[in-house]
């Protein structure tokens, strides 16, 4: 019968009580503090908060700066949260007038179609009248855009109230015309979804 392995050796010297020695967990400590306000430091210079730190600063110096870097950044974020509010709600207005001053009573459906460029991307958004009932117009418009020779990465859409948002992501080839071609035939295919 084979004996079990013996038990790893502490990580710590002990002493006779099986504790780590106190300087021993005082180091550690220390050690692992120190690397923690390094990284906090790295963290704050990363983001721009200011230039490297004079060698001189001291820890609550170091401290207060890091502070005053995270307070000014929750601020930022609120500040473009609020931006990004307001331009929902502007383009959801302008949408909704959109789709009522067509006057269109048959039913016909409307469509804004957006569409943005985004280096060698482009950022598909479509927004139509009426929400789909099938989702043949979604399936339409993606397989418009992979037969132009657009890459789909990310296609989803949703319905906000009486309206269908479609959203497609799209990579283009780096060949002349590429981002036009898609455009277009998005477009093409768009119109003549709603004609029919």
């Amino acid at each position: 019968m084979a004996m079990p392995p013996p038990p790893p050796p502490p990580l710590y010297p002990a002493t006779a009580g099986g504790k780590p020695e106190r300087k021993t967990v005082e180091r550690n400590r220390r050690n692992q503090m120190n690397a923690l306000y390094y990284r906090l430091d790295t963290l704050v210079r990363a983001g721009g908060a200011a230039p490297s730190p004079p060698a001189a600063a001291t820890r609550p110096d170091r401290l207060g700066e890091a502070a005053a870097y995270i307070s000014r950044t929750a601020e930022r974020v609120e500040r473009l949260k609020d931006r990004k509010r307001e331009l929902t709600a502007a383009r959801a207005a302008s949408t909704t007038e959109l789709g009522t001053g067509s006057g269109s009573s048959s039913g016909a459906a409307t469509v804004m179609v957006e569409v943005q460029h985004l280096g060698s991307g482009l950022h598909g958004i479509l927004v139509t009248g009426a929400p789909p009932s099938d989702g043949s117009m979604f399936h339409r418009a993606v397989r418009a855009v992979e037969e132009a020779g657009g890459e789909v990465q990310n296609a989803h859409f949703s319905v906000v109230g009486a309206r269908a948002v479609y959203t497609i992501h799209t990579l283009v080839g780096e060949q002349q015309g590429s981002i036009e071609r898609v455009v277009q035939r998005l477009k093409e295919t768009v119109r003549g979804l709603v004609t029919l």
